[in-house]
């Protein structure tokens, strides 16, 4: 079936008998948050929680936790296929040369033009105006026992700053029927945009379709359009938007469940402390408030809500496919790159490139570009060979690193860099330190001179033939 928004999400996962619902009212302090947790470390089906004991609108979980989620979201397509998709328009002749170029660019152009966003007159997240503003029906959760209050933690914030926009999942504290306060940290770029515009306008959009939930936590550097990767991701079909009500001149998905309009009011108010996605509390610090200027909604809208905690929760499945979309961008820019792998495990902090080494300081260089692109996130990166099978972590990358590095030669370390707020190893936040691991087999000019040990191998008809007798032997074993 077609997945056009996520109602139809639901109805696809119930075809496939991997959704639950729960009649029996759940808390929103505390117990929804820890049901959640435990379905994604069980690998557990995704829930609709019908009703919460503090009256809110209905809650879905659990609604990534498991990766085959994800591949039915994408109805099947591999993510990194798909967005290499965008090489293509990237690499578009223009201007092009002669006659038969300029109608081969404009037929690309036309056929193009089917991944941006379009502007539609109405939707169905607009189908209810709420005549009383009040947040506390909206499902916001404590998670743990020493957070301070309720957090939305899977709505989408849409930001606008002249003819660019973005979206991404910032978690919004609940401290009024009409306030929350938005946790952006400064280095991400709807923060920028918000700066840029002062008093900026912003849309919280909860429950779009599931390629756009998923792209909503991907890092896309400015001036790309993350809309438009998200049609390419859609296979070819933009997202439909809806301009903001009365209130805010801010587009947003015409087919979400519900809608938040809102302004930062230029107040600063203390946030947190939040039980956050590296498993500790984060830091208790002042944020931006954010005035409800109206909601809209579906009759009967679902609420996404999702938890944090150690991984591997449902953010881990988020950073793959993340890693996955980024990847045929980052070979834009990186040719030599082979592979690229952001463990779930490592929270995003941890990162491993092959590439295909051409030069002598070839690998500092894809560390120092990986850190360009994305500041906050590589506090490790590890770069290996092309024939290294960088999934492979406790085999060929961890033999890569015992084999060819040599610490006070191979280990870059660099000071004063910006990184995640959320890391609980830095004392100063959002300042702290990278390494860069070179695994990479060293060439003579990083080996003083000398040619570097040749690897060990078997001629391929002897492995063949003892492949051949061991099969064989194995076969007769398990008779």
């Amino acid at each position: 079936m077609v997945i056009k928004d996520l109602r139809s999400f639901v109805k696809a996962l119930e075809d496939r008998r991997d959704l639950i619902r729960i009649n029996e009212p759940l808390s929103v302090d505390l117990e929804v948050a820890a049901l959640l947790r435990e379905l994604m470390y069980r690998g557990g089906p995704a829930v609709i929680i019908e009703r919460t004991r503090e009256g809110t609108l209905p809650i879905i979980g659990n609604l990534f936790g498991k990766w085959d989620r994800v591949m039915l979201a994408m109805e099947g397509n591999d993510p990194e296929t798909m967005a290499s998709k965008l090489t293509d328009l990237v690499n578009l002749r223009i201007p092009p040369q002669g006659l038969f170029d300029a109608l081969k660019s404009l037929n690309e152009l036309r056929r193009f033009s089917q991944y941006f966003p379009r502007s539609v007159n109405d939707g169905p997240v607009r189908e209810v105006e709420w005549s009383t503003i009040d947040l506390t029906k909206i499902p916001a959760i404590r998670q743990w026992a020493h957070e301070p209050g309720r957090f939305v933690t899977f709505g989408i914030t849409f930001v606008k700053y002249g003819n660019y926009r973005n979206f991404g999942y910032y978690r919004l504290q609940v401290i009024g029927r009409d306030r929350f306060v938005m946790h952006w940290q400064p280095w991400r770029r709807s923060a920028m945009y918000g700066e840029l515009s002062g008093r900026a306008e912003v849309a919280v959009v909860f429950g779009p379709d599931p390629v756009t939930m998923l792209m909503a936590g991907v890092s896309i550097p400015h001036p790309l359009d993350k809309l438009l990767v998200t049609g390419v991701l859609r296979g070819g079909e933009g997202v439909e938007l809806v301009r903001g009500g009365s209130t805010v001149d801010v587009e947003y998905p015409a087919n979400a469940e519900l809608v938040i309009e809102g302004e930062l009011t230029g107040e600063y108010v203390r946030e947190g402390p939040f039980g956050d996605h590296v498993g500790v509390y984060s830091i208790a610090k002042e944020y931006p408030v954010v005035r409800v200027k109206a909601i809209y909604s579906r009759r009967d809208p679902i609420i996404p809500v999702t938890v944090t905690g150690k991984p591997v929760l449902e953010d881990g499945n988020i950073i793959r496919f993340g890693t996955r979309v980024v990847k045929p961008l980052l070979k834009l820019i990186l040719p030599e790159l082979v592979d690229l792998e952001i463990p779930p495990e490592g929270l995003g902090y941890v990162i491993i490139a092959s590439i295909r080494k051409r030069y002598p300081g070839h690998a500092r260089r894809v560390m120092a570009t990986l850190w360009g692109l994305v500041p906050v996130l590589g506090k490790v990166v590890i770069v290996v060979d092309h024939d290294v099978d960088i999934r492979d972590w406790g085999g060929q990358v961890m033999y890569a690193v015992a084999a060819h590095v040599n610490p006070s030669r191979d280990m870059l370390v660099i000071d004063n860099y910006p990184v995640e707020e959320l890391d609980p190893s830095t004392s100063i936040p959002n300042l702290g330190s990278k390494v860069g691991i070179d695994a990479t087999r060293k060439l003579p000019e990083e080996y003083g001179g000398r040619e570097y040990p040749m690897d060990v191998t078997a001629p391929g008809d002897v492995i063949d033939r003892v492949r051949r007798i061991v099969n064989s032997i194995m076969g007769k074993s398990r008779n």
